[in-house]
């Protein structure tokens, strides 16, 4: 697939990750809704990584 050609990874190493993402958060990220829910949640943990650094 294209993606795992961007990546530089095998298919079936991307197929795998796909799937043990799945597993571990219950979305699928081959899902619209899914990929961008994960998006957010990525955004809030750097978000909130940030603020934990630069708090006193």
């Amino acid at each position: 697939s294209e993606t795992s050609r961007q990546l530089f990874i095998h298919r079936n190493t991307l197929v795998y990750r796909l799937d043990k993402l799945q597993k571990s958060t219950g979305l699928d990220l081959r899902v619209f809704e899914d990929a961008i829910t994960f998006k957010i949640a990525m955004m809030v943990v750097k978000y909130m990584q940030n603020v934990e650094k630069t708090d006193y």
